[in-house]
């Protein structure tokens, strides 16, 4: 007869976990997204429990062993400790690279950072690779990526996916101490805080001008892929440490109002966590953390508060605090109207102001290549509607301005894509007319 251990047995309850987590989500939104995000979130308290599980009875038959040794006479043996291991997990639907011929070069940037952190257990990319080049898929392989084929046919179904395998590779490889997911999508924070909870590091590698700001938040660290593509990337040594290249601070001030006027621009948190991260994208800058640094008279900054609080003293920048969170603000700004915690009430839209806003998105579109990464996302949206209210066409909130374009996806103006974007409905000048009108309901 098996013996079904309790981390055993909360993993063979997971199908189920899942199953009813997706129902009652379905019954009660009829959103097949959402329920099965639903579904993977419950997944994931369910073996992140298993874990814990696990790990408390391995401590406990370790702590066992060494007593025994310990009475016995002998000393703890030395190889009891697991040596720590990384994981690659890919979602190539959101991060894309090119291919040159066989090589592909940000794929293998990703392969070299990972190598720099410890011995890599696993690489693993996820796609539908009937839809991708041959060449690709070689390329990738030759890396020593195994290539895993999702049908995007059913919606999450890479998310899923690699939600699934990530825990499952926590529960068998307690070794595997970092966690490189290669994603910017936000459907994945739950995923990154699981693991986080199980005392693993998630780095995550994307693009800055597109990864979601709740998904940055969560992680332990974020790396642009364009940015880890032309830099060698920190490897874990002292001596590695200690050659952070430089940066003089009236650089780091620069590099600091543009991270603040990016985030604005892209309706990104500029709360000090989020404002570091995208100091640290940024290319043009070579910004690497508070200890990069350089002041010129030999003394650095304790912390990156302490950076910033330098700077508003220049008055360069303004520090707020609002709903018990400090945010960073240009001296023109209007910490009120800007911050994402805004309790500022501007009213309802107009009918005018409506039409205001579909006109900045069909701009959006106009404005935009269609083979952009960033065609019909969020912060493309959102910057040309920013436009009317930094020309002051639009008095209200940059929250009422997310909200309003959430609602333009809620009357079925912009249609959500399987990749995040959105698209406009292709007959628009025909029901204008009901939309403004679906709007103006909403509104009242």
């Amino acid at each position: 007869m098996v013996k079904l251990t309790k981390p055993g047995l909360i993993l063979g309850l997971g199908p189920l976990v899942f199953a009813i987590a997706f129902g009652l989500s379905y019954v009660t939104e009829r959103d097949s997204r959402r329920a099965s995000l639903t579904g993977v979130m419950a997944l994931s308290v369910a073996y992140g429990t298993a874990l814990v599980c696990q790990s408390e009875t391995y401590a406990s038959s370790s702590a066992s062993a060494i007593t025994t040794q310990i009475m016995a006479g002998d000393p703890p043996s030395q190889s009891i400790a697991e040596p720590r291991e990384v994981a690659v997990f890919w979602d190539y639907e959101n991060v894309k690279v090119a291919a040159q011929g066989l090589q592909a070069p940000l794929a293998e940037s990703i392969v070299d950072y990972s190598q720099s952190q410890g011995h890599t257990r696993l690489k693993i990319v996820y796609s539908n690779w009937r839809r991708e080049k041959e060449s690709l898929v070689q390329a990738l392989y030759s890396l020593g990526f195994e290539p895993i084929h999702v049908s995007t046919g059913k919606e999450n179904s890479v998310d899923v996916k690699l939600t699934v395998d990530c825990l499952n590779t926590a529960y068998q490889y307690p070794q595997v101490h970092q966690f490189i997911i290669v994603t910017g999508d936000r459907d994945f924070v739950p995923l990154v805080n699981a693991l986080k909870n199980l005392k693993k590091r998630v780095t995550l590698i994307g693009r800055a001008e597109v990864a979601s700001d709740q998904l940055l938040l969560s992680a332990d660290e974020f790396i642009d892929i364009e940015k880890l593509g032309t830099e060698e990337p920190d490897a874990p040594s002292f001596e590695k440490r200690q050659q952070v290249p430089k940066i003089s601070y009236d650089d780091a001030v620069q590099c600091l109002i543009a991270a603040i006027n990016l985030a604005r621009n892209q309706g990104k948190s500029s709360r000090f966590g989020a404002i570091d991260r995208l100091m640290r994208a940024n290319i043009h800058h070579s910004y690497q953390g508070i200890a990069s640094i350089n002041r010129g008279n030999g003394r650095g900054f304790a912390n990156f508060s302490a950076f910033v609080v330098a700077v508003a003293e220049q008055g360069k920048v303004q520090i707020r605090t609002l709903a018990g969170f400090q945010e960073l603000f240009l001296p023109e700004e209007d910490p009120e109207a800007e911050s994402e915690f805004s309790s500022q009430d501007s009213g309802p839209f107009t009918r005018e102001q409506w039409q205001l806003i579909i006109s900045q998105v069909k701009q959006a579109f106009e404005c935009s290549d269609p083979e952009h990464n960033g065609y019909g996302r969020f912060m493309s949206l959102f910057f040309h509607v920013r436009l009317a209210k930094k020309d002051g066409r639009l008095p209200h909130s940059n929250e009422r301005l997310k909200q309003s374009l959430s609602r333009l996806v809620e009357v079925g103006l912009l249609i959500e894509q399987p990749n995040r974007s959105f698209r406009l409905i292709p007959n628009l000048e025909d029901t204008i007319n009901d939309h403004l009108n679906n709007l103006m309901a909403i509104e009242t």
